[in-house]
């Protein structure tokens, strides 16, 4: 996939594997840091747990390296969704409180289902966009379509394989084309 415009303030990296995204997403922010980019948002860590069909979900904030526990123990063979809305609110709060003019990207794990039913991240994305800061969210296949519809032409969409092919590239290319003028969200519209 190609850039919608140059200057979109979102960048979205599609992907169907959302461990290979992860570990890539937490590569890339490691390396976006190193150069000096202050970075605000959320990132997943899964933790595989042997006796149990799901793993235990966890953010970090990119601004203070605080980890939220954001998923509930349902018991060895929970199957379905085992997202805590409340905690995933929480860490959506004291990431926002991190989110400030000065800062240079606003990094997302995933814009998933709670995202494509109207909650979670999106709260933080529009306040990146009122304050013109870039977003870096993944985007699992199987909500292209919602994001869609929510970024109504605002992003860039890269695909996940495209980026692992050189991976001595992939943070040139994300931060390739950002928008080199912060925009207000008035100018965005």
């Amino acid at each position: 996939m190609q850039f919608v415009h140059p200057d979109c303030p979102i960048t979205a990296i599609i992907y169907s594997d959302s461990s290979a995204f992860e570990i890539f997403l937490r590569e890339a922010t490691t390396a976006i840091a190193a150069r000096g980019l202050r970075l605000a948002g959320l990132v997943q860590h899964s933790e595989a747990k042997p006796d149990r069909l799901k793993c235990d979900m966890h953010l970090e904030d990119l601004a203070t390296g605080k980890r939220y526990g954001i998923s509930d123990d349902r018991g060895p063979h929970a199957r379905g969704c085992v997202l805590n809305p409340d905690q995933l609110a929480r860490a959506c709060q004291a990431a926002e409180q991190a989110l400030s003019v000065r800062t240079d990207f606003l990094v997302l794990s995933k814009f998933g289902k709670t995202e494509a039913e109207g909650g979670g991240f999106r709260g933080l994305m529009a306040r990146a966009l009122e304050l013109s800061v870039p977003v870096l969210i993944g985007i699992p296949l199987v909500n292209l379509a919602s994001f869609r519809e929510f970024a109504d032409g605002l992003a860039r969409e890269i695909e996940l394989v495209d980026l692992m092919s050189d991976r001595l590239t992939a943070v040139e290319r994300l931060l390739h084309n950002r928008p080199s003028q912060r925009q207000s969200r008035s100018e965005l519209a």
